[in-house]
């Protein structure tokens, strides 16, 4: 599946879209993959108010970026990253 997240560059004031690719919902939250580093950072920060935290890492059986987001079973859990 591949989906699109979309945000507003403040310095140019254009909208930008990062592509998600294979969004995954698990039991814990929910992740995605991009195109590069500066894509995961970028929908990392789109996420930065999530309740229970975001982890941006590199994903090496894919070679890309991964972008988790987490929800409260995740912190109940402990997972690493959760809040």
């Amino acid at each position: 599946m591949t989906d699109k997240l979309t945000c507003k560059n403040k310095r140019t004031g254009e909208t930008e879209a990062i592509t998600m690719r294979e969004v995954s919902m698990k039991d814990w939250g929910f992740s995605f993959l991009v195109d590069g580093e500066l894509e995961a950072f970028k929908a990392a920060y789109e996420y930065r108010n999530s309740k229970y935290g975001v982890r941006v890492e590199f994903a090496g059986g894919a070679q890309t970026w991964m972008v988790t987001v987490f929800n409260a079973f995740a912190k109940n859990a402990g997972i690493d990253g959760a809040k």
